[in-house]
């Protein structure tokens, strides 16, 4: 149901996005960013490169077939062979008479020349019955590879999905400030109509008009450093999930609820094992047992059978032979220097336990410090709650006596300017905490994955 879900958002996305190219949500984006990211990209091929690794290693069960081919031709006759003619003395049985032959053997002159060529062909397979376990520890060290590819894709895509919600709120902050700072705006603009009504009435001084004049010129400023951060931004969120730039599309949210901390909260020790990083801290003391398993094999016996067929043509003749055999491989010599490795190979087994140790430990502290960062940025939304309320009470109180001519323009503008810096305050306290919602759900290994 969730793939299904998450298929359906990549085709709207797809559709809408190019030709609307005004909003975007924040599971549009996720989606965009798992299909374009870069980063995310590469860590699919690593675990794409682990699978032919794997495939590769299990191949070792099936014989080894290997052919050669060898052809020879020589300037000259390797085989040359001349005897002269001879008469050989025909041997009655009697030793006596052998020195005195009366009869002879005829024999003509010989030449013999042969073997300017040869043409081989060899085909051998080789069946190994065992290797001291290096073919089964092999495969299993290569699916133990694919399995740590496996969870560094879903530590990627974590952390992919937390920096994009970052930047997603980070923007809806951004937005909603450029909401307030407009609305602020409007306010000192009607504020400026009337001081400079007083003023052409030559009931307040120039001062006056020149200092909400001042303030427009501030928001000026304001508007343009927001202007240019929100750019920046969105340059930089377009790059993470994938899109050409386009300043003209914004983010489709606004920071409204927040839920407390404690729903959220999660045990440590569930979120320990839920981290990628922890498992891959595991898997890595299973990668070591197996290489003392494989070097330990190196040491023990290896048998195998075979068969090897050859074709040889030489001499004008053609012959074909079978051949069948069995190998045993006995290491001797290296049993010495092998104890030593096997020492070497258990140290790393220590030294890989040693670091799931320490790197849990340390997993645990970010979760407790996540947590308690997110529990503080909770405590900020109240306080700029509690700000924003009294910095609206005083803004009225000095715009009613304003009114009532009681209260100088310089007050009403100070009351308005720290009403505006609350509601900022309270849109970073907000935003910040969306944050480090997402921050924490990353160190508990809970995401939307």
């Amino acid at each position: 149901m969730k793939i299904l879900k998450i298929t359906i958002i990549l085709v709207l996305t797809l559709v809408t996005f190019p030709t609307m190219g005004q909003n975007i949500t924040l599971d549009s984006s996720k989606v965009l960013a798992l299909k374009n990211n870069k980063i995310l990209k590469e860590s699919r091929l690593k675990l794409g490169a682990s699978e032919k690794v794997k495939q590769n290693a299990f191949t070792n069960y099936f014989p080894k077939v290997s052919a050669s081919a060898f052809a020879i031709r020589s300037s000259d006759y390797l085989l040359d062979i001349k005897t002269p003619e001879m008469n050989l003395p025909v041997y009655d049985g009697n030793p006596a008479n052998l020195a005195n032959a009366t009869q002879f053997a005829y024999i003509p002159p010989i030449s013999i020349q042969s073997l300017d060529y040869a043409n081989t062909v060899l085909v051998t397979a080789v069946q190994p019955l065992y290797a001291g376990g290096q073919i089964r520890n092999g495969n299993k060290l290569a699916n133990l590879g694919k399995e740590i590819s496996q969870y560094q894709v879903n530590l990627s895509t974590d952390q992919i999905l937390a920096t994009t919600e970052d930047y997603y709120w980070t923007l809806v902050a951004l937005k909603e400030k450029e909401i307030t700072l407009h609305s602020y705006e409007k306010l000192l603009l009607t504020l400026q109509k009337e001081v400079q009504d007083f003023y052409d009435a030559g009931l307040i001084n120039k001062s006056d008009l020149l200092k909400v004049k001042l303030e427009l010129n501030k928001i000026e400023g304001n508007k343009l450093k927001l202007d240019n951060g929100t750019e920046m931004l969105k340059m930089a969120f377009c790059q993470h999930i994938g899109i050409p730039y386009n300043d003209a599309f914004t983010v489709n949210d606004s920071i409204v609820s927040v839920f407390p901390p404690e729903s959220y909260f999660v045990e440590p020790s569930i979120g320990l094992n839920n981290r990628q990083e922890y498992k891959m801290l595991n898997k890595a003391i299973d990668a070591e047992i197996l290489q003392k398993k494989m070097a330990k094999g190196e040491f023990l016996p290896q048998l195998a059978i075979g068969v090897s067929g050859l074709y040889l043509d030489a001499y004008k003749e053609e012959n074909t032979y079978g051949l069948a055999f069995a190998t045993l491989s006995i290491p001797i010599s290296d049993w010495w220097g092998g104890t030593y490795k096997l020492q070497e190979h258990t140290i790393k087994i220590n030294i890989a336990q040693n670091n799931l140790d320490e790197k849990s430990e340390l997993l645990q502290l970010q979760m407790s410090k996540a947590y308690r960062d997110l529990t503080d940025s909770y405590k900020q939304i109240d306080i700029a709650k509690t700000s924003l309320k009294q910095s609206l009470e005083y803004q009225k109180e000095l715009e009613d006596n304003y009114e009532a001519g009681i209260t100088s323009t310089s007050d009403l503008l100070e009351a308005r300017a720290l009403a505006q810096q609350a509601k900022d305050a309270l849109i970073d306290a907000k935003s910040q905490y969306k944050i480090k919602v997402s921050n924490y759900l990353l160190s508990v290994g809970k995401t939307t994955r």
